[in-house]
């Protein structure tokens, strides 16, 4: 079930929905006025019942469910003495997923990443069936546990949203698998995670066709500093959507290039992505972008890179790196993107790294410590996550 992209983030959300969250906070002994006053919303919960108030906006949607969500899991954390997970921590996984190369190598490393916690997160698991693949999310919350469903879902469904978005593309799946009780509510929840829900199953997991294991990352790190503004609270939002082909193949060729490898060519391209060269040319056209200005920004950018002081590559070593046939092909480039040639880039940077310690020497505050200024990885407010600590029982293979 598709919903709306993230670059059309959906206007208003049906109020069965916060209602639904309210309601399972006060049954754990929360009062639900008490938090919407707190995030000082334009509606009470009486409001929501009595359908004063049958839309509201995403964003207090998400500041509803951010809030409730972390109330629960802290509640079902609390209910087997299970240590939190924060959301920096769910932030920091992200970006130690975000180079690797496929879906295979992402599921890998944040399995390994979960078992270095403590306890503190789930016990991850891959698990290859014939043509399936299924992502395993064990925890040791307890199976009637209201406030453990709805954790445990947010985490299944923080990773299968996480997969989907990093290969820039939605990951299909018959629902998810749950070790809960039945709790009722069957549309509303399926409404909510726009998958359904299989009730005492074998462990926490979902399946998908296993093929998808071999497929690209092919998002960036900027683009995921600014998914993880929202993400995973913007439920309503679907991050696979917001996807650009000639980005996600400037990622790819950046990737390239940065591990010393030639630049791909279209054929090999096109055939990442399952298409033809024909119509690898026409998504491209389809963005006004061809396939030539991209090679040269990733080029000109690694070339600043390795032209920078310090660096001890010669000339011609760093038309290799590009992939020019020679050192005057290389010069002939430089000239274009720069107004100077390589040398005279590199001469002007030494000359001008001299200044720059001066002034550091002389006090001048680096850009990330300028008062008022916020790092991008401030630690956040915590966030539920499910919790297990022994180490995976299904080893990631193929």
């Amino acid at each position: 079930m598709r919903h709306p992209a993230l670059n059309k983030p959906p206007r208003a959300v049906s109020a069965d929905f916060p209602l639904t969250l309210l309601e399972d906070i006060a049954a754990i002994g929360e009062d639900p006025a008490a938090i919407l006053t707190r995030l000082r919303l334009p509606f009470a919960v009486d409001d929501l019942r009595q359908g004063r108030v049958r839309l509201i906006s995403d964003e207090h949607f998400m500041a509803i469910y951010r809030t409730c969500i972390t109330l629960l899991s802290d509640h079902a954390n609390r209910e087997r003495n299970l240590p939190p997970m924060s959301k920096d921590e769910v932030d920091m996984l992200c970006y130690c997923v975000i180079n690797c190369e496929t879906l295979e190598a992402v599921i890998q490393r944040a399995v390994r990443f979960c078992a270095m916690l403590g306890g503190r997160a789930a016990e991850l698991s891959l698990e290859i069936q014939d043509q399936d693949a299924i992502f395993h999310m064990d925890t040791l919350r307890l199976p009637h546990s209201t406030s453990g469903l709805f954790a445990d879902l947010t985490g299944l469904s923080f990773y299968h949203r996480l997969f989907s978005w990093l290969i820039g593309e939605a990951i299909p799946i018959a629902g998810y698998a749950v070790t809960y009780e039945h709790r009722g509510n069957t549309e509303t929840l399926l409404r909510l995670f726009h998958h359904p829900l299989l009730y005492r199953q074998q462990g926490n997991h979902f399946r998908f066709p296993a093929r998808y294991l071999a497929k690209p990352v092919v998002r960036s790190y900027p683009r995921l500093v600014e998914l993880l503004r929202l993400f995973p609270f913007d439920l309503m939002r679907d991050p696979s959507g917001e996807f650009h082909f000639a980005e996600a193949i400037e990622h790819l060729i950046n990737t390239q290039l940065a591990r010393g490898e030639a630049v791909p060519t279209v054929a090999q391209l096109a055939n990442v992505f399952n298409i033809s060269s024909a119509t690898f040319r026409r998504r491209l056209a389809d963005e006004s972008v061809s396939l030539r200005d991209i090679k040269e920004r990733c080029r000109r950018r690694l070339a600043m890179e390795l032209l920078a002081p310090g660096s001890r590559l010669k000339i011609a070593e760093v038309a290799i790196r590009l992939g020019f046939g020679d050192a005057r092909a290389f010069r002939r480039a430089f000239v274009q993107w720069t107004g100077r040639s390589p040398d005279a880039h590199r001469t002007a940077l030494a000359h001008a790294l001299p200044q720059a310690s001066c002034s550091e020497a002389l006090g001048a505050a680096p850009r990330s410590q300028v008062p008022g200024r916020r790092s991008p990885h401030t630690p956040s407010p915590a966030i539920p996550a499910t919790s297990r600590g022994s180490p995976s029982k299904r080893q990631p293979s193929r």
